[in-house]
């Protein structure tokens, strides 16, 4: 089911709406299910590729929970001159006893290319149809993700005004750290009172949202429940 903090009667309310991307512009869970049957297929047919496998499993886990392993991170100086990113890469080249280079290209094909042909399937009609209304209104619409986002919206044939990751040089920390939406709200010169955050997930975008002062709508995972959204 949906759960919200908004002081506003609707999303249309406000001057600047900020959208989480993966699991909240498209349904996850079956979107999820499909990838795991393809890269089960891969492995079948491609068995030198299981320790690719393998690492996707690391680098998910790692990026879920990365307030921990950051930590870890902290206590070694080799990873102070890397980036965001970078860091996590090499904490998985670490675990894995494999290269960040590898890391890095497994990574980008299986988790940031390659998924790009399936994504237009799962599509979330009622929040697209609810960015094109807030572009008719004039409102501002931003996309902020933890992962990449450029080329997932031109997937999903959404448009946004402005788009940030957690690996952006001017944020550099992951969801639910609140230097995103602060950087956000800095740039777009919109005051806390008249932001929404939407996401799918409480513990990582409403907490973003609540630390900003920013109200936050976080919908449901099935098209029944998002259908009251707006």
């Amino acid at each position: 089911m949906n759960q919200s903090s908004m002081r506003k009667k609707s999303l249309y309310d406000y001057q600047v709406v900020i959208f989480d991307l993966d699991g909240t512009l498209y349904y996850q869970q079956p979107f999820r299910l499909r990838m795991i049957r393809f890269l089960a297929r891969h492995v079948l047919t491609h068995p030198c590729c299981i320790k690719d496998f393998l690492i996707i499993y690391k680098y998910r886990k790692v990026r879920e929970k990365w307030e921990l392993y950051e930590k870890r991170c902290a206590q070694e100086p080799r990873y102070s001159a890397l980036g965001l990113e970078d860091r996590q890469y090499q904490y998985v080249a670490d675990q894995m006893k494999t290269e960040r280079t590898r890391v890095k290209k497994v990574i980008a094909f299986f988790m940031l290319e390659m998924p790009l042909r399936f994504l237009p399937a799962y599509r979330d009609e009622i929040l697209a149809n609810a960015i094109d209304a807030l572009h008719r209104q004039h409102k501002t619409v931003v996309v902020y993700s933890d992962y990449p986002v450029e080329k997932k919206l031109k997937a999903l044939g959404i448009r946004a005004d402005r788009c940030y990751t957690s690996a952006d040089a001017c944020i550099g920390a992951m969801k639910p750290d609140p230097k995103g939406i602060a950087v956000i709200l800095s740039d777009t010169n919109c005051p806390a009172a008249d932001a929404l955050m939407v996401g799918d997930r409480y513990e990582k975008d409403g907490l973003a949202a609540r630390d900003n002062g920013v109200d936050y709508l976080i919908v449901g995972k099935t098209r029944k429940e998002r259908s009251a959204v707006g």
